[in-house]
Parts: structure tokens; sequence; C-alpha cells
């Protein structure tokens, strides 16, 4: 818990209505005099991107190149931040001391802060510039589990935020995150819209819900086609799974897919790797014009983390490769005392029938072009598609069992 000092202009308080033990401090203060390094934990969205016209121009207004001199406070929604507590310092000064953990801190307006830090460093601010500073204490995630999510989501309003953010900051990932902790991929992924990791959470999301024999029972005609049409629609299954289950977690139907998650992101890497080898070799030599085949820019290639395989030119789009992914529902098993999923035979079975049934996936995506086209987006949104290849991995699997019963 870190204290900061606020050196108020005006300053009012009062507590709140309807949640007694939260109190609002609102301060007007010289933007010269705004507190640096005030923590940003509780926003959904990092303070990046300042080089958008948007926030040119908020600079501008605030060095007064632009605006009247004294009115960035009204043209600025200024900051809003969640603190422990705020004690009164010195009343003739009107100097306050706010107590912020790192979790906490800034909800709205960390790009406002930004900027002013930036222009305090340059020296470029006017004194007579203010801003306003909304301080909310008593936030108790003990005893307001979704209020400081709902808090972030309802300040920030300007510029959408993005789903996976706002999941992100209610803890919908916290299971995920200490599932993949061990992996050296782990860095990689971006949680939210503002962290610069090249693997999404949606896509971790996305790939369980390809997977997911639950929701989409194999013996059923319906498919999570979603999971490659529309991203957005997975996450909101797993936050309503993940709200649904907020008492027993470890009943939520995602948990129940976690524990398969690592080797189904090598599943999903050795399919995206190997598919161009495996055209060439059972279909045709002109698997480099296949407009599903992504080729590395000039000198580049793209990495397998998840299967650890050595880097290559060449590979699938996830338009291509999510539906051929998915097809290995008929793969999975679930145990619903248990909650759990499992591969049938173990994963390394199902590895092999990869191996085995790659041609003529391979062979059955070649075909499908003449009806669906050659586009990626079009196979992976195809109905058609989908249905063909989780019917053919069924027979497959069909005889996979019956040999092994025999």
């Amino acid at each position: 818990m870190t204290p900061y000092l606020f050196e108020a202009v005006e300053a009012r308080s009062f507590r709140h209505p309807v949640f007694t033990g939260i109190q609002k401090y609102t301060f007007l203060i010289q933007a010269e005099k705004l507190p640096v390094g005030l923590p940003t934990g509780a926003n959904a969205r990092d303070p990046v991107g300042m080089n958008r016209r948007v926030y040119r121009e908020v600079k501008e207004s605030l060095k007064a190149t632009e605006a009247l001199a004294g009115s960035f406070d009204m043209m600025n929604l200024g900051i809003t931040i969640l603190a422990d507590r705020v004690e009164l310092v010195d009343k003739t000064r009107s100097l306050y001391r706010a107590f912020i953990a790192d979790e906490d801190g800034i909800v709205n307006g960390a790009h406002t802060a930004k900027l002013i830090e930036t222009c305090q460093e340059e020296g470029t601010i006017p004194s007579d510039q203010h801003v306003e500073v909304r301080i909310i204490t008593g936030v108790d995630s003990a005893n307001h589990a979704d209020l400081k999510a709902d808090i972030a989501k309802g300040q920030n309003t300007g510029i959408t935020v993005k789903a996976q953010s706002i999941y992100d900051t209610m803890g919908l990932f916290d299971s995920l995150k200490e599932r993949i902790s061990g992996e050296t991929w782990s860095g990689d992924v971006a949680w939210k819209e503002s962290d610069s990791g090249k693997i999404q959470s949606a896509d971790l999301i996305c790939l369980m819900e390809a997977l997911n024999v639950v929701s989409f029972p194999n013996e059923g005609n319906s498919h999570p086609i979603h999971a490659y049409e529309k991203q957005s629609k997975a996450l909101e299954n797993y936050a309503s799974d993940y709200k649904k289950h907020e008492a027993d977690p470890q009943n939520r139907i995602y948990a129940a897919f976690e524990p398969i998650l690592l080797e189904a992101l090598e599943l999903y890497d050795r399919i995206r790797r190997d598919y161009r080898e495996v055209f060439n070799e059972h279909v045709s030599q002109s698997a480099g014009r296949l407009r599903i085949l992504e080729e590395a820019p000039r000198n580049g290639t793209f990495e397998f983390p998840f299967s650890k395989a050595l880097p290559c030119k060449y590979r699938l789009t996830k338009g291509a490769a999510l539906p051929m992914f998915a097809s290995f529902r008929n793969c999975i098993g679930y145990d619903a005392d248990r909650n759990l999923a499992y591969w049938k035979g173990g994963f390394q079975t199902v590895l092999g029938l990869w191996e085995q049934a790659a041609p003529e996936i391979a062979q059955e995506t070649y075909g499908s072009r003449r009806d669906i086209g050659h586009i990626p987006d079009q196979l992976g949104k195809s109905r058609t598609y989908w249905t063909n290849l989780h019917r053919a991995m069924a027979l497959r699997t069909l005889r996979l069992e019956m040999a092994r019963q025999q």
C-alpha cells in the first residue's frame, strides 16, 4: 500500500447512499502537482497508444497551445482512482494522503495521467491548468466481488474496452494463467488489449470451445463454429460459465477442459505445421498455391511454441485449421462425476490418429474448395466443412475403438 499526496484547490467528499462503506472524494488539482507513478492495476486498459491523434490533441489542450488556458479540467473527464483510504494531512493547505494498492489505482483516466506526467517532465504545463481527480475508497473485493470490474467497465466508455480486458480485470483468466505458468511461452499471452503478447487469450478459450463435448456432444448435429466465426461468443460463454459457478468454480464447464489445454495446443500446432507437407505428399505437389496456407514474410518463419516444433516458413490459416482441430472432439471423453474431459486412449493415441487421418483430411479440404471456395474465412464459417470433417473423424475413431476392443 503506497501513500500519494494530493494538494487540492477545491475538495469535497461524501458517503455513498447505497454502499455505505464507500466514500467518494472529488479534488480539483493543479495539473503540474498531480502525483506521478500512480498505479493502474484496476484499469482494464493500460496507457498505451499515446501517439494516437486524440491523445496528441489532449496534450496540446493541456499545454494550452490549442485551447484557452485554465480550461483543461472542463474539457477533460479527469481521473478516477480506487484507493484503500484517504486521510486529511493539512486542512489549511487542503492536503490529502491517499493509500493506494498496486492492484487498484487509476480505473479511468490512465492516459490523462500519463500525458500530465510527460508534460510535467517537459515543464510545459501552465500553472492555471487543473485536472479533476475522483477517489473512491471502500470498494472491498471481498464484499463487492463484481463492483471493481463493473466500475472499470462503466468508466471506460470513450473508447470501447474489449471484453477480454474486462474479464481479465474480473479474474476470469486466473485459472488459465496458473495452468500455463510453467510454459516458456506463457509470457507471450495477451490477456487484455493493452498487452503486447502475440498469443490472444481468446485463442485459448476458442480452442477449448472447439473441443467442448458438454455443450456440443458428438452425437448431436451442432458444432462450435463460433470458435472461429465469432470469438466474442466463445468469450461470452466462458464468462457466463464463470459467473454461474462463482461459488463452485471446480464445476465450471471450461474447468473440465483446462487439464487437457496444453495437449490441445500441441495438437493445434501440429495440424498447422504439418498440413503443407501432408498435402504435398498425399494430394498434390501444388500446396504452395493454396490460399489456406500462409507464408511468413521475407526471410521470416512461423514459430510453433505449443508443440516446440522447428520454425517453418508456412502454416495453415486459422480458418482451415480450426475445423480440422475441432473434428478431434470425437477423441474427447467426459467424466460427468468428476467434471473432467480426457483423451480417449491417451494423447499419444490422438497424435497417432492425426498422422493417420491427415491425408484424408487434406483430401477432404482440397475437395471442399469446389463447393465452398478457396478463401480460408469461407472454410472456417462453412457448416458443411465442419460437419464433413467431424463425420470423417467419427468414422475413424469408431474403427479405432472397435480395433481396441478386439
